[in-house]
């Protein structure tokens, strides 16, 4: 009969069943495990545990997550079978703010289950330009009109706000809030893939360190309207403990929040920089907190965006700074305020310090168009700004108010603090300070003067989105200005809900991605008690509540955790997805050490747990992890209860406790368990750099979900490369499986190897499949062995002996053997007595790590120090080997150490076609090495340059027998036999360098005369003229140079076993032209 009923729906007949069809009612729960789905019936009663779309799935959405203009999206709808009669698709394009509904079809073609289904499906046209587009499902049930009343119910997103997308819910009456979500964003979106691959570091300047002290800020100068301000908590210590502004009982600090100065500076910035201290986190981006002229610690009230604040220094030392992190592969991001002023700048002037009228002090100012200020005719008095209550003279007529003064003239300010007055962002005065006048502009300035990044404070109440407001093009007009000045340069907003409305490709490239810290908090909760908690299974905070859009912090399983990731991948493009700042934390919120107590039961060893599992999980997974300054040490300081909630200002911002500032490191437990934080957020970061599929490769979510087990598992792909994580929140170890990884995107053979990075151990895959144990609490990190990039030598090896003591210095290994960014881990030195030995086991005299207390704050500058006592009298051989986290090391550099007395010698090298000496044209460039009798490796290498006599001098030697060869890079090596004693040696004739070998192989072949040839005739400035063959060194090739190769042709050098083939110039024709 249902077969019957379908053949006729195909033709579009309108049949009234003739058959008594079971009535179903409404459940909200689904058939039970094992028996088949009821079906449904044309008797307006939908069944609504059968409805289903899943825009995670693309049998349902035929493009999962973003799209770009003028395609179209299929969207399907799963039914129980003859259910319905219509349905339709509301859609709304946020853009133009316009409402469509498009018709539901059955579709045929993909209904693969007669019985127990039908799919309807619509195809969604998503327009011509980017924007966002909101849609739900309508559903009608009138029996083919032979029922009544008919059954009209509605299929929406469930919870938008953290799982949007995925699976929705039926409802008897829609509410548009809950709509599933398609972005549409433009195709040329790019943003640049120094974000996606970074490590970023945020900075708050005055607690970070004080490198400058004559720039200290000086306690008791003016702070808004007072002589207020304070000093390192009233103490003469750095690390002094931050005294509390809610403590009324401390007259001193009551209410000192933003006028308690600690003194850090730009300059203690570029002194961690250049002593090495990001390298060896492997941080490429510094994030830095406001740095413009302004009142307060925070720099948030900008009293002048084109100076640097004078607490922090001056352009010299921005210039500095942005020199350091330029010479270490450090991109900078700056913080602009561009909401809003500071009410004591020249620009407002509410207290009227400044020689011109600000906007607060005349509605003739030049500023008085750049804020929202009421136009009230008279000024009004405000007597007590001049400190005289009894006095009301020109200084204290105001033409504004601030909020909650009351009164006709109150102006618009920022969350409503008067110190906070709000630029009007369509202002062309106010657009032309800010981006709209090439580099006189701040944007602009600031990019050319070394900013690679900016961050926008409250970003988006300047400029609501492209889809909030089309015709508002502040957002791109910056975009454009800056990157005008650098193409390179990011733009990231501060968002704490879903960003789409900027992410569509001419505005922001990247958020502050709050959504995610989200998510975390929630993935890494295990419960909690007191204060802030709710039942022991829910935890809030000033930010973290049920009312923000962080909402709570409490329990999710894997399969929410995985729907809550994919929710922000489906919102946002992938060129802001991979850019994404994924921060535990910032100075708006509390440590992420503090929540992590308070949401696993106040216990702080659970604490620094959780903090190792949300780096391994950040450093592996698409955008750019982020550490607040401190994190890596473990840093706190836990939030104040305040009446309701825990605050977190200005708790948050403690001053980094380095350990050669003044005073006790209050916030620094520095124990084993702190310094072990340390070092695995390093090796996270080394993991990272190690790994191109782990900067910037694709995401794959949810290969592993267990919710009984609590593991999860993803993947991380770049077409070349595959990595695979598991994450295991069970007290429990337990087994986990990764399977279809012979297949696209996977690809991975049988028989290959992979290692966890985290262990060392290594599993090879099997059957397209791998299995491993995942320890609790923990994860593995799954690599290619073979793909992991391998660090370079370790640079500027250098031994010094002084009798018994040898020291060993070298300098950061920052990079791998195809220039990529690095990380070294463990620097392994080997000891032999044989020179060019092979470091094992046996030679292995110990390690050093960056994470060793001596290293972890950046005390030795960059320089990392290796001391031994070795045998006297005997010269031994040093090397260092650099490995990453991943394990792999690459060439070991060697040095000698001997206590024997050592030998120098000055040699001489006749240049053959050369004039007479001294000549000029002698000071060249030489490869000269030593090697003992009977070795194959040389013991020294050197590159000296002659002076015009053709003579150097080598030094350092241990005395012996030695092979010594002599090579110029056009000419042939010369070898012979010296015998060294200590002290200074005779000179050394070396003898002639033959010329003619252009290519520098050590033969002087026909390979040779082609390249003279090619360049016979030129000189020096002329174009295809090619120096390798001007081997008389004149300047030009000539046939004096043809005959210098002529003369040595066949010819090799006398480290050859046989002379070059015998080959002869082909017999040619040349015309020459003599000068």
């Amino acid at each position: 009969m249902r077969q019957t009923w379908r053949w006729l729906r195909l033709c579009g007949l309108i049949l009234l069943a003739a058959v008594s069809w079971p009535q179903l009612s409404h459940s909200a729960n689904p058939p039970a495990a094992g028996l088949a789905a009821p079906q449904g019936a044309a008797d307006c009663n939908i069944f609504w545990t059968e409805v289903l779309h899943d825009t995670f799935d693309s049998d349902y959405r035929s493009t999962v997550g973003p799209t770009t203009p003028s395609t179209t999206v299929k969207l399907r709808l799963r039914v129980a079978q003859s259910d319905i009669t219509t349905a339709r698709v509301r859609v709304w394009n946020d853009r133009t703010d316009s409402e469509t509904y498009a018709a539901m079809t059955w579709d045929g073609a993909f209904d693969t289950d007669p019985v127990t289904y039908d799919w309807w499906f619509a195809d969604i046209a998503v327009g011509s330009q980017p924007t966002i587009l909101y849609y739900f499902f309508e559903l009608n049930d009138n029996g083919f009109g032979g029922c009544s009343p008919a059954d009209q119910d509605f299929y929406t997103d469930d919870d938008p706000k953290f799982y949007g997308g995925g699976r929705g819910a039926m409802s008897d009456a829609y509410n548009d809030q809950k709509s599933f979500q398609i972005t549409v964003y433009d195709p040329a979106f790019d943003v640049p893939a120094w974000m996606q691959q970074g490590v970023v570091y945020q900075i708050f300047p005055d607690r970070f360190r004080d490198g400058d002290a004559s720039n200290d800020p000086a306690a008791g100068r003016f702070f808004y309207g007072a002589n207020s301000a304070i000093v390192r908590s009233n103490s003469a210590d750095w690390n002094a403990t931050m005294c509390d502004p809610r403590n009324v009982a401390s007259p001193t600090c009551n209410k000192r929040y933003s006028d308690n100065f600690y003194g850090g500076d730009l300059a203690g910035i570029t002194q961690k920089i250049n002593d090495g201290y990001f390298d060896n986190l492997g941080v490429s981006v510094l994030y830095l907190n406001p740095i413009f002229q302004s009142p307060s610690n925070h720099k948030y009230d900008t009293a002048d965006y084109l100076q640097i604040d004078p607490d922090f220094g001056d352009l010299a030392d921005f210039q500095a700074l942005a020199a350091a992190a330029n010479s270490h592969g450090i991109k900078l991001i700056l913080d602009g305020v561009f909401n809003h002023t500071s009410s004591d700048s020249p620009y407002f002037d509410y207290y009227a310090l400044y020689a011109a009228s600000g906007a607060c002090e005349s509605a003739g100012s030049p500023y008085a168009g750049w804020y929202y200020i009421p136009d009230i005719g008279t000024p009004a008095c405000e007597p007590d700004r001049t400190g005289d209550p009894n006095v009301c003279d020109a200084a204290d007529r105001v033409t504004c108010r601030p909020p909650g003064y009351g009164g006709a003239n109150t102006y618009d300010a920022w969350y409503g603090y008067g110190s906070l007055p709000k630029l009007q962002a369509n202002s062309a005065p106010v657009r032309s300070l800010i981006w709209n006048n090439g580099l006189n502009s701040v944007g602009p300035y600031w990019t050319n003067q070394g900013a690679r990044g900016w961050r926008f404070d409250v970003g988006g109440d300047v400029d609501c989105g492209l889809t909030c407001a089309p015709a508002n093009d502040y957002w791109e007009g910056f975009r454009s200005a800056v990157r005008a000045v650098n193409s390179q340069t990011v733009t990231l907003g501060e968002e704490w809900g879903d960003a789409s409305a900027w992410l569509l490709g001419n505005e922001w490239d990247s958020v502050m991605n709050y959504r995610f810290r989200s998510a975390m908090l929630n993935w890494l909760f295990t419960g909690c008690s007191g204060n802030g908690c709710s039942g022991g299974t829910t935890f809030e905070d000033n930010d973290s509540n049920a009312g923000s859009s962080s909402g709570a912090i409490s329990v999710i399983t894997p399969s929410q955790f995985n729907a809550r990731l994919r929710s922000i991948q489906e919102d946002y493009p992938p060129p802001a997805f991979n850019a994404m700042m994924n921060l535990p934390g910032s100075h708006d919120t509390n440590r992420v050490r503090f929540l992590l107590k308070k949401s696993n039961n106040d216990s702080d060893t659970a604490a620094v747990q959780r903090m190792k599992e949300w780096w391994l999980f950040a450093f592996t997974y698409p955008g750019a992890p982020t550490l607040y300054y401190g994190d890596e040490i473990g840093l706190s300081h836990d939030g104040v209860f305040a009446g309701t909630k825990y605050e977190d200002d200005p708790y948050n911002r403690a001053p980094f406790p380095w350990p050669d500032a003044s005073g006790s490191a209050y916030s620094y437990d520095a124990n084993a368990q702190a310094a072990d934080l340390a070092g695995f957020s390093r090796q996270m970061a080394s993991i990272r750099w190690s790994y191109p599929a782990l900067q910037d490769g694709d995401v794959q979510h949810g290969l592993i979900i267990e919710d009984a087990n609590k593991l999860y598992g993803f993947a991380r792909t770049n077409g070349s490369q595959t990595a695979l994580m598991a994450l295991n929140r069970d007290n429990l170890a337990h087994p986990a499986s990764f399977s279809g990884l012979n297949a696209a995107p996977y690809s991975l053979p049988n028989g290959t190897v992979l290692v966890d990075a985290l262990s060392g151990v290594t599993t090879t895959v099997s059957g397209g499949a791998v299995s491993v144990t995942v320890a609790s609490n923990w994860g593995v990190v799954l690599l290619e062995t073979a793909k992991v990039q391998t660090p370079v030598a370790a640079p500027a090896l250098a031994a010094v002996r002084a009798g018994a003591s040898v020291t060993l210095t070298w300098s950061t290994v920052m990079t791998d053997t195809t220039g990529a960014r690095e990380l070294a881990t463990v620097y392994d030195i080997h000891r032999s007595a044989t020179p060019g030995f092979t470091p094992g086991p046996a030679t292995l005299q110990g390690s050093v790590k960056p994470s060793d207390v001596s290293f972890r704050f950046g005390a030795s500058g960059g320089q990392f120090t290796f001391n031994q006592t070795a045998p006297s009298g005997a010269t031994y051989y040093y090397q260092v080997c650099a490995r990453n986290a991943a394990g792999v090391s690459g060439v070991c550099p060697e040095v000698a150490a001997s206590d024997v007395p050592l030998a120098s010698f000055q040699a001489t090298v006749l240049l053959q076609g050369r004039p007479a000496p001294p000549d000029p044209t002698w000071s060249v460039p030489l490869t000269v090495t030593l090697t003992l009798s009977g070795q194959g490796a040389p013991a020294y290498s050197f590159a000296p340059t002659t002076d015009a006599s053709g003579a150097f001098t080598l030094t350092g030697i241990v005395p012996g027998t030695y092979d010594l060869r002599v090579k110029h890079s056009h000419t042939l090596q010369n070898r012979q036999t010296v015998t060294l004693a200590a002290g200074a040696n005779p000179p050394t004739a070396v003898g002639a360098l033959r010329e003619g070998d252009a290519n520098n192989d050590n033969y002087v072949t026909l390979l040779d005369f082609s390249i003279l040839v090619t360049t016979f005739g030129k000189c020096t400035g002329t174009p295809g003229y090619d120096a390798r063959a001007d081997f008389n060194g004149d300047t030009c090739v000539t046939l004096l140079d043809f005959s210098l190769l002529a003369t040595n042709f066949g010819q090799a050098g006398q480290n050859k076993a046989a002379a070059a083939p015998a080959l002869k110039p082909p017999a040619r024709t040349v015309n020459l032209t003599l000068h």
